[in-house]
Formats: C-alpha cells, sequence, structure tokens
C-alpha cells in the first residue's frame, strides 16, 4: 500500500513537470502623455487583461507632450500615446507614425480666469502650456489665431506642466487660461470660470490619444505591433460598451469622487471617441495641414509618411 502511494505521488511529480511552463510576458513601454481621460482605454486594456492575453506586459511611462516623440526616436520608450506630436515629427520627415486614435476631435476646452469673456481679450495675458510643439500648443495656437492673435507676440506662452498643475495654475491665477480635458474644465466651471471654447470646433480632424511607433519597431516587430493595438482595440471597446464600469475605472483613474461629475465626463468623452481606432484619408489630411501650417511647413507630404492605420484595421 506504502509502495502504491509512492507510485502515485512520484507520478504526479512526473505530470506536473510535463506541463509546458507559462509563456513569458513581452516587456512593453508605453509613454503616456499625462494623466487624462484619453489614456483610460489603455488603462481598460490593461486592468481587463487584454495586454497579457496578447503576451504583452505593458508598462505605462508618464513622459509629457513633445517628448514623447524623442523617447521614442532614442528606444527609451516602445510606443506613446502623444498623438500631436508624432504627427508633428512624422510631417517633419522623422520616422514614425501615429498607428491608433483613441478620439478623432480634440477634447480640450480653452478655460479661462472668470472676468475674461472672450479669447481676444487674452491679448497681453499669460498662457498656461503642457510642453512645447504638443497637441495642447498646436490647438491653443489654432484658436489664438482663429480670434486674430499672434501666439508669438499677442501673448505669453508659458510651460506649466501636466493637466493637474494647469488647472492649479488657473485656480491659484498665475496664467489667464489653458486648454483642459476632462474632467478639470467640468470641475472649474463649477467655480466660474469661463468656457473660451472647445477646440475640436476649430480642428474637427486632430486626434486626441493613440498610439505613435517608429518606423523600425513597425518593420521589425510587426508581431508585437499587431498584438499591441488589438489589446488596445479591445480595451476601447470594452469601454465604449460597458459605460457602468468604465465610469468606475474612469473615477478610480482620475480620482473623482463624486458619482455625477464622472458620469459627465464619461458621457463626453465616449460620444468623441473613434469608433474603431481609425479615421480614413480626409481625416488624416486634415490633421496633416493643420500640422503643417503650425510648423510652416509648405511641401506635401503624403498620409503614408505620417499614419499606418493597417494593424488596427486587420484587429477589427
Amino acid at each position: 500500500m506504502r509502495y502504491a502511494r509512492a507510485i502515485v505521488v512520484a507520478l504526479s511529480f512526473l505530470f506536473l513537470a510535463s506541463k509546458p511552463a507559462p509563456a513569458q510576458l513581452k516587456k512593453v513601454r508605453f509613454a503616456v502623455a499625462t494623466i487624462a481621460i484619453s489614456e483610460v482605454p489603455f488603462k481598460v486594456a490593461q486592468l481587463k487583461g487584454f495586454y497579457r492575453e496578447e503576451g504583452l506586459d505593458v508598462e505605462m511611462i508618464l513622459i509629457r507632450g513633445a517628448v514623447g516623440a524623442p523617447a521614442l526616436i532614442s528606444g527609451s520608450v516602445d510606443y506613446t500615446s502623444s498623438s500631436g506630436a508624432v504627427i508633428a515629427a512624422g510631417v517633419r520627415g522623422l520616422k514614425m507614425k501615429l498607428i491608433f486614435i483613441v478620439a478623432s476631435k480634440p477634447a480640450f476646452d480653452l478655460v479661462a480666469q472668470p472676468q475674461i469673456q472672450t479669447i481676444p481679450q487674452l491679448k497681453g495675458k499669460i498662457v498656461g502650456l503642457s510642453s512645447r510643439g504638443g497637441a495642447v500648443d498646436l490647438l491653443t495656437q489654432a484658436m489664438l489665431k482663429r480670434h486674430g492673435l499672434n501666439p508669438s507676440t499677442d501673448v505669453v506662452s508659458m510651460v506649466v506642466g501636466s493637466q493637474e498643475e494647469l488647472m492649479i495654475a488657473l485656480r491659484t491665477g498665475r496664467i489667464a487660461a489653458a486648454l483642459l480635458s476632462p474632467p478639470r474644465q467640468f470641475m472649474l466651471y463649477r467655480d466660474g470660470f469661463k468656457q473660451l471654447g472647445y477646440s475640436g470646433d476649430y480642428m474637427p480632424t486632430y486626434p486626441t490619444g493613440g498610439i505613435g511607433a517608429t518606423d523600425d519597431k513597425i518593420g521589425k516587430e510587426p508581431g508585437e505591433v499587431s498584438a499591441f493595438v488589438r489589446a488596445s482595440l479591445k480595451g476601447m471597446k470594452y469601454y465604449q460598451q460597458n459605460p457602468v464600469e468604465a465610469t468606475h475605472i474612469l473615477a478610480n483613474f482620475l480620482t473623482i469622487k463624486d458619482p455625477t461629475l464622472a458620469a459627465q465626463v464619461y458621457a463626453a468623452h465616449a460620444a468623441r471617441l473613434a469608433p474603431n481606432g481609425y479615421e480614413d484619408d480626409s481625416w488624416a489630411n486634415g490633421a496633416i495641414e493643420f500640422t503643417k501650417q503650425s510648423l510652416g511647413i509648405k511641401n506635401e507630404i503624403p498620409v503614408n509618411q505620417v499614419f499606418d492605420f493597417s494593424f488596427v484595421k486587420k484587429g477589427l
């Protein structure tokens, strides 16, 4: 009897040893521009295990605004969510592409001190930015120009930092206005701050959030790129299709304690998402033309120099 039990134990160990070890996850470094609404679908993908299902261990690293593009080129990160900086880099001829978009329109409102009622009243005032050359900078310039202000001479542009830091700078009176994304503008409106304009009304063909990758990454590791985009798309669709859970994740990620505010923020964001993570060439050309104008570039730029939506289309 004792001998029989020994055989059973031995066979059990043999069976366990013969089971294949779980596949090792591949480490992926994803630079996110800020803790903002545009990053929530990626957080959903991470929390729901969609990246792990694709064999990826995704580490989100906070790297602000336009710095995301140089971080890609240097190899410090594998991907970046700084969509505006990636488009600008692609237009300049740097070898990188935007391969996925979260929202087809910007999420930002231009928010000002309570006493400022219109954009022309910003003349001579300090306007806050998160960084030079990123989406916030380019969109701020576009809104100022539309109202006859020269961003270089009519206002003082000050790099303040993150969205949270911009909101604090507004509250303390350090700056007169800034582009803010949800939930921050809604919080300030409750306290009497003014909405001077929604950036999507000025630039409807410009993304908020996405995935950028270098041509080298796309060419050498297409399997990883496909897996990362596919999991991100799953995250965005889950975010769209499960509003109650998505609102809860959003509230935790953005530290929103008011359920009513969280629901308001989710509703505003969900309505502006790119349903399938990409847009057509007409939209892409609009984004390129806006960026060319902002950068003072005259030559024609083909869509495939800046965008590559082939991976997200395969993931549908």
